[in-house]
């Protein structure tokens, strides 16, 4: 069994390219994050998504507990791989650290998989614009609206599938419905905006505006703000669909970011807007 090692937060480039040629893959039940600093970092994709992406992959998810795993010194790790799982290989990024204090390094790592009769695959540099792709760098341009350079990153477009949630109907009265999804706490918000999108309704993409944010014009801003801060709302149209999705896991992807969310003097200046923003 050729295992790859890894967080695997985010499944961007750089994660599949150490995915690529493994049969399994080591998952932990919580980000390591969370029992070396007390919390997990935001989420790129929820624990259910990226077992389905790893697992339509073909790959075998090895579940295991992170705590664990942290006081077991290096050579205990990597001989648990072998021992418990059947290791035969391991994969991981150039960087890779493990065991207790994350002592273990890519050298020490070449002497155990030696010791133990394993072959050892190590994926290099993954760059984009001369930097590392990481998780913590497509967190950061996704927060400032960069959803291009973040969908070069992630090799696919950032995304979402919550429940299509009722809302207030005002989008029906403005020309425009929405679907309403909530974010799940935790997860990493895209910046406050407009985008192009599209989402997928019975297996077919359709191109689509996406709104996230306070929605000032509509909303008081004390209470959108408070709102948005505990439990953030993506609101989608879908110019041309008409039908019923309350209940219904919707995704949707992120494609390029249209303007930033602004206050409108009006509820019809803002109608103009919106009908403008269908037109991108």
């Amino acid at each position: 069994m050729n295992i790859a090692l890894g967080s695997f937060d985010g499944l961007h480039a750089a994660h599949r390219a150490v995915l690529r040629g493994a049969t399994a893959v080591l998952l932990f039940s919580e980000h390591p994050q969370v029992t070396l600093h007390g919390q997990a970092p935001l989420q790129l994709l929820t624990n259910d998504e990226r077992a389905h992406r790893l697992q339509a992959a073909g790959l075998r998810l090895l579940h295991v507990d992170f705590a664990e795993l942290a006081a077991l010194p290096p050579a205990q790790f990597i001989a648990l791989l072998r021992e418990r799982y059947g290791a035969t290989g391991l994969r991981c990024g150039h960087n890779f650290r493990f065991g207790a204090g994350a002592q273990g390094n890519i050298a020490l790592l070449r002497e155990l998989c030696a010791t133990h009769g394993m072959t050892l695959s190590i994926v290099p540099r993954i760059a984009y614009r001369g930097d590392t792709v990481s998780s913590t760098r497509i967190r950061a341009a996704l927060q400032q609206g960069e959803i291009t350079q973040v969908n070069a990153m992630l090799g696919r477009a950032f995304g979402y599938s919550f429940p299509v949630e009722h809302g207030a109907r005002l989008g029906r009265v403005l020309g425009a419905p929405t679907l309403n999804q909530h974010f799940t706490p935790g997860y990493c918000v895209p910046k406050a905006g407009v985008y192009a999108s599209r989402a997928c309704v019975d297996g077919a993409w359709w191109p689509a505006v996406t709104n996230i944010g306070l929605r000032p014009t509509i909303s008081n801003h004390s209470e959108a703000t408070e709102q948005h801060r505990r439990c953030p709302r993506s609101e989608t149209h879908i110019p041309g669909f008409a039908g019923d999705l309350y209940g219904q896991r919707v995704p949707v992807r992120l494609l390029r970011f249209v303007r930033e969310e602004r206050r409108f003097g009006s509820v019809e200046e803002l109608k103009a807007q919106i009908l403008q923003d269908i037109q991108i």
